[in-house]
């Protein structure tokens, strides 16, 4: 299941952050950097809402964030300074990426939070997926694409997928074929390894770990699917762009394959 993960030991911060809208997410929170640290190494964390007041305090606010945002750049962070965080450290998290800040106090703080988790989400796979298909797929098709990147994450097989888009299997089938879409157990996988690709170019994740987050039996099977269906290994990928590779197999799948030729980097 995609995570919207909370570090903090206020309950009016966890208070604040909003249950996701998408089914297939939900948000945990944690008290431990450790722990924090294991759940985006090992579960499906797509963003991270991190209160200053929580950070280890062993080691400077920027040294920490700046390493987990080095070690998973396709992380979301937001950043809850409280008034405590002096001014250089705040600089110097903006230089680490940190850009996401919201300050402590705030008379709205879930104002707040919502603003910085629209911008942070923007950056996730599914949007950025979606922003490249753009209007080239139809709509129910890039509808059914959306919730196939979500459900991917929560372990969806092709009938939870059709019931999702409201429609029978057979039926799911059908519009799938019309709007040049793979078959929905075939999608799902293809979900599953756009976001592997994705997670291939953070340093932080190993393909074990990347296996045990799409919920793959074990290390071997994530393998064959990579093979199968981009033609590469977790290593082959890691030496190029992995996530503009598999990406650019799918929508060739999809007969889409130039729209990744508009400039748009992918990190």
């Amino acid at each position: 299941m995609a995570l919207i993960t909370v570090l903090t030991h206020d309950p009016a911060v966890l208070a604040a952050v909003p249950a996701p809208s998408a089914g297939a997410r939900s948000v945990a929170s944690t008290r431990s950097w450790e722990r924090l640290l294991w759940l985006v190494r090992e579960r499906p964390v797509t963003e991270v809402v991190v209160d200053s007041g929580a950070l280890p305090v062993d080691r400077d606010p920027d040294a920490a964030l700046g390493d987990l945002s080095r070690r998973f750049p396709s992380l979301g962070t937001i950043l809850i300074a409280r008034p405590d965080l002096d001014p250089l450290t705040l600089f110097r998290l903006g230089r680490a990426g940190i850009s996401d800040l919201v300050l402590l106090p705030l008379d709205d703080l879930l104002r707040g939070i919502q603003q910085a988790m629209v911008r942070s989400s923007a950056g996730n796979t599914t949007s950025y997926v979606g922003r490249v298909v753009g209007r080239r797929l139809p709509l129910p098709g890039s509808h059914v694409l959306r919730s196939a990147l979500e459900g991917a994450l929560s372990g969806w097989a092709a009938d939870d997928l059709a019931a999702q888009s409201g429609w029978t299997r057979a039926h799911l089938s059908v519009r799938l074929r019309e709007n040049g879409l793979p078959s929905a157990g075939h999608l799902l996988i293809w979900a599953k390894l756009i976001h592997a690709g994705r997670w291939l170019g953070d340093p932080g994740r190993s393909a074990e770990s990347i296996s045990r987050q799409l919920e793959y039996s074990d290390g071997a099977a994530f393998r064959r699917a990579l093979r199968n269906y981009v033609g590469g290994t977790p290593n082959s990928l890691r030496s190029e762009r992995p996530f503009r590779l598999v990406l650019g197999r799918f929508l060739d799948v999809c007969g889409l394959g130039d729209s990744l030729g508009d400039g748009r980097s992918v990190a």
